[in-house]
């Protein structure tokens, strides 16, 4: 029986705990980079989708020649400088436009291909609520960021004004 007592091999009550308590640090450590690596994913995917938005709004006001946004409509609102949030500017690129009576096929498009939605260009990141746009008219130009809050779309003359929704340029 003494025999028996010595031959015995195995792990202390003190070394299975310790053992337990390393996996449990490297479990957070790893837990929080993973965290930190999909919020930093969410943050990127949200700055590509602003430049998807910013082409398209440079490709319709190249093809059209519209650079003060006058006929860009979203149905049959017309988009308005100072009045005209980033999803509305979105639903109006997901369709297809008149211009001078010039029919122009639309520069975004869903990725379901099925109606205008604002669904799959809605930010990912919590931090973003929205999505900055500022258009130049002299530079036929647009440039397009993820914003914490949305903001009104700003439209710039040649001069470097502000363009708002009552501008000479809206008037028909």
């Amino acid at each position: 029986m003494k025999k028996m007592l010595k031959n015995k091999k195995g792990f202390s009550l003190v070394e299975l705990l310790i053992v337990i308590a390393i996996m449990g640090v490297l479990a957070v450590i790893a837990f929080s980079m993973f965290s930190g690596v999909v919020a930093n994913s969410r943050k990127k995917a949200d700055y590509t989708q602003a430049g998807n938005i910013q082409k398209a709004l440079v490709a319709y006001m190249v093809d059209t020649g519209d650079a003060p946004l006058k006929y860009l409509k979203n149905d049959d609102t017309p988009i308005r400088p100072g009045e005209s949030e980033w999803y509305d500017v979105v639903l109006a690129l997901q369709q297809d436009q008149v211009v001078d009576g010039q029919p122009y096929k639309a520069p975004l498009n869903s990725k379901s291909g099925s109606e205008p939605s604002t669904v799959e260009f809605k930010p990912q990141w919590s931090g973003h609520g929205g999505y900055n746009i500022e258009v130049f008219t002299d530079k036929m130009n647009a440039v397009v960021k993820p914003v914490a809050s949305s903001t009104k779309l700003k439209v710039y003359a040649e001069d470097g004004s502000e363009l708002n929704s009552g501008a000479d340029v809206y008037k028909d």
